[in-house]
């Protein structure tokens, strides 16, 4: 039987996807208020931040260059449930998070499961390649 303390302790890896002109001249604390925002979303304790319980692995800014549009921190949650995880098989969920007019932050949930599916699997491509579980 699954309860909802199991799917709380499951192991899972989360990407959130935020625009760049949204963390432009901000210090690092709005990256953990971007993971606290998921966290009270998935009614988690925004807590766990703090003890520990997830890895986040921020995505760099490109060169301006490359004029950058979005950025996206992978969230390893329940990071200790799970030493060498096949990722194939790990769970993925993936989430927009904006600023609205009055700057707070706030996610979005792709509503289109298409859509959802295909930038899921766009995304894996580089994440689960490039960002070792939990490292």
């Amino acid at each position: 039987m699954t309860t909802s303390t199991t799917l709380e302790r499951q192991p899972k890896r989360v990407i959130l996807r935020l625009r760049v002109n949204d963390f432009e001249d901000c210090n690092s604390s709005e990256y953990n208020n971007a993971i606290k925002t998921y966290l009270a979303y998935a009614k988690r304790p925004t807590s766990e931040l703090e003890e520990n319980r997830h890895y986040a692995h921020i995505e760099p800014f490109q060169h301006y260059e490359l004029q950058q549009t979005s950025f996206h921190i992978i969230l390893d949650i329940n990071k200790d449930s799970l030493a060498q995880p096949n990722m194939q098989s790990l769970p993925h969920e993936v989430y927009h998070i904006r600023r609205n007019e009055q700057g707070n932050l706030q996610l979005k949930p792709i509503q289109n499961a298409r859509i959802e599916k295909h930038l899921l699997l766009r995304l894996r491509e580089f994440s689960d390649t490039l960002y070792a579980w939990a490292k």
